[in-house]
Order: structure tokens, then sequence, then C-alpha cells
């Protein structure tokens, strides 16, 4: 059955933790997403149809946004299902962000412009930690009331996509390939995936995977598959007992030293210090909430 935990409620917002395994029938209809409009970090790659917009495979590297009252479909693509932090945002709580003009994805009338953005690693850490310490009751309620709404200011200040002359084939022809290209990167992550391999099983040259995959989702080929490692790495660590060398290997890093060295330089700090709860409240304070 999905699960809802409710992490923080107030009267600006709720933060809360979904979840809905693979035998649920909300995989077979239509989902409501409620009367709030929601901003969402996914913890698992999801295809999501929202009513009248273009399908996306969702991941943690992107947020996704839901108008309050959207209807959606969902395609499973993990064996794990849904699972996803969520913040539903009241009519006030969107006022204020509107009203920011610094806010770029939400339009005067607080309709979100898009159905997706995508996460910066900073931001993904942020969150993490956040959630982190809700669970553990570590936060007082004003103080958490205040960090989530500047958790979603911070994911709703992206640049919009430019727009780009091309025909209407051309375009639909782009989204399917880097559509495609994001489920494979999505698979298997301990596995090595060659951007030739990947490009010989979707038909296309790598240069042209390559260009169209960052003009689609912002990240070139070979960070888009390291940036899902190392959330799942970030997502494991409280879990992840004493060897961080086990963690590493299983996501197909080289060594332990490799492991941690790319972690530093995605997030800006160890694995051995996030994975440490008596450091989260100054990680979490540390942590600048700008993309």
């Amino acid at each position: 059955m999905a699960e809802i935990t409710r992490l923080l409620q107030t009267s600006r917002l709720t933060v809360g933790v979904f979840r809905c395994p693979p035998g649920d029938a909300a995989w077979r209809s239509t989902n409501y997403i409620g009367d709030r409009a929601h901003v969402v970090f996914p913890n698992t790659a999801v295809v999501i149809r929202q009513q009248g917009k273009e399908p996306v495979l969702t991941t943690p590297n992107n947020t996704v946004f839901y108008d309050a009252d959207q209807l959606y479909d969902r395609e499973l693509k993990s064996e794990r299902g849904d699972e996803c932090v969520f913040i539903a945002l009241s009519d006030e709580a969107l006022r204020e962000l509107a009203d920011d003009e610094e806010v770029t994805l939400l339009d005067a009338a607080c309709r979100l412009r898009s159905t997706h953005a995508p996460m910066h690693r900073r931001t993904y850490l942020a969150q993490h930690l956040f959630v982190r310490r809700l669970r553990g009751r570590q936060l007082r309620k004003r103080d958490a009331d205040r960090f989530a709404l500047e958790l979603v200011r911070t994911t709703l200040k992206q640049p919009l996509p430019a727009p780009r002359a091309r025909r209407k084939q051309t375009a639909v022809a782009h989204r399917a390939l880097a559509e495609a290209a994001k489920a494979k990167l999505s698979e298997s992550l301990e596995q090595p995936l060659p951007v030739n391999d990947l490009a010989r099983a979707l038909h296309a040259s790598p240069f042209h995977l390559a260009r169209v995959f960052r003009a689609e989702t912002g990240f070139s080929l070979e960070s888009y598959r390291r940036a899902l490692r190392l959330k799942a790495a970030l997502e494991r660590l409280p879990e992840s007992g004493a060897s961080l060398t086990a963690l590493a290997l299983e996501l197909g890093f080289a060594s332990h030293s490799h492991f941690t060295e790319t972690f530093r330089r995605e997030f800006g700090v160890a694995p051995s210090v996030v994975r440490d709860d008596r450091r989260t409240e100054a990680l979490l304070a540390a942590t600048a909430l700008t993309a």
C-alpha cells in the first residue's frame, strides 16, 4: 500500500515522505496530487505523465513540480517503486514565492511554469540533511518551516529554458532520445556504461547523443550518471555501517579514495562527515541554498 509519512505540518506547508511499492494499484490508475501545489524530490526513477503535459522520467537529478489539483499517471521504472520527499504549499506560501522577483518558475497567478527542473547537487544535500533532522525531531517547528520554504524558493529560481527554433518533429525526436538515454543511465548504476555503447543502443552517434542530452537535460552524459551514483550513496550513508569501501564498490567506484574524492567534489564535504548524525546540524547550517 502507498504510504505518506508527514514530518512537518504548519499553516504554510507540509513536508513528508511518500512511498508507493511496485504492486500498488496506484500504478494502474490516474493519480491526484491533492488541493495544494507540490515540490517533489525523487529518490527513485519514475515516469510521470501529468495530464495535458509531456511525460518525463524523473530521477534524483531533478525536482518535480505539480500545481494544485493536478492529475497524473506513473510508469514503474525502479524495483523500489516510487519513493520521494515532498513539500506541499499553501496559497499563502505560493503568493510569497510569486512576489519574489528571482523566482522564475512560478508565474504571477501562482502557477508553475514547468513540470520539472535540474536538481543542483548542494540543494539535494540540503534536503537530505533537512529530512534526516526532521526524522530525528532535531529542528524547531518555526526553523523547519522557514528552511523548507527557502528550499522551495531555491528550486524555483532556475532560469527558464531558452526557446529554440526547431521543427516540431526534431523537438519530439530530441526529447525522446534524451528520455531514452536517461532511462539507460538510471539502470544498474554499479556497472560501467561507455558512451559509445549507450549511443549504439540508442541508434545515435556519440556526438549527436551528447549534444542533444546536454541541451535537453542540462547535464552531460557522464555527469548525469555520476550524480545519480553519488546521490544513491548519499541516501545509503546513514545505514552503511563502518565500511565506506563496500558502499563505494557497490556503486561502481574504483576504491574508497576514488569515491571519497568524487563525493567531496560533488557535495563539498566528505562522506564520513555526512554519515555522522552529530554533525548534521552544522552541515545543514553551512549548506548554501543557491543553485
